[in-house]
């Protein structure tokens, strides 16, 4: 079964999860510095000029890997996984919530960073995915409405009406009585990855 019936089929019932899709190319010194955990876990990110990037955990060691930059993104790969870590000011920040927020500097870093991001707090207009399996389309209306079209490649449009609300950088959509999509905004886009179906939606 493609993708794209996959997500048909469940926004119909209304049980979907979209989540942070991840890629880029190159690495940039303006990201390289240390990185440690403003919460209890005693973890540090070492993200060196060049590309290379130190995990380090307290008690457990080191592994070392690489790191790429595109745009607000940060693509490490450390033991054969891949993170993508969102960059704001001199924190960095794994949506999935695997290793939760790090900063230059760690608290005092989170407590002094002046954020670099310009998230939209009231979502509006026509947003485009599209892939091989067919275009994604969400349409944000006023009073948190929202309808979300999904049309396979030489199909018919399905469309499903929902809500959402707004949590910093990340939005929480309804559709019918389903659990709420995550949608992740960064490089002015909403990304997601519903059902290992990367997607970046685009404003029209």
């Amino acid at each position: 079964m493609k993708a794209a019936n996959r997500v048909v089929g469940v926004l119909v019932v209304g049980c979907a999860c979209l989540f942070q899709a991840c890629g880029g190319s190159g690495s940039g010194s303006g990201v390289s510095g240390t990185y440690a955990a403003v919460g209890e876990a005693p973890l540090t990110m070492e993200l060196k000029s060049g590309g290379a990037a130190v995990l380090t955990m307290a008690g457990l060691g080191s592994s070392s890997g690489t790191y790429t930059v595109d745009g607000e993104k940060i693509i490490v790969s450390i033991d054969n996984q891949q993170h993508t870590f969102v960059l704001d000011g001199k924190c960095i920040e794994e949506p999935r919530q695997i290793f939760g927020k790090l900063c230059k500097g760690g608290k005092a870093g989170e407590a002094s960073n002046v954020s670099t991001r310009n998230v939209p707090t009231a979502p509006a207009g026509t947003w485009v995915a599209t892939n091989a399996d067919g275009e994604f389309k969400i349409v944000f209306k006023a009073g948190n409405i929202m309808s979300m079209t999904v049309t396979q490649a030489g199909g018919s449009p399905e469309t499903v009406e929902g809500t959402f609300t707004m949590e910093g950088d990340k939005m929480y959509a309804t559709v019918g009585q389903g659990t709420p999509m995550v949608l992740s905004f960064v490089n002015n886009a909403w990304e997601s990855n519903s059902f290992g179906l990367p997607m970046k939606f685009v404003r029209q």
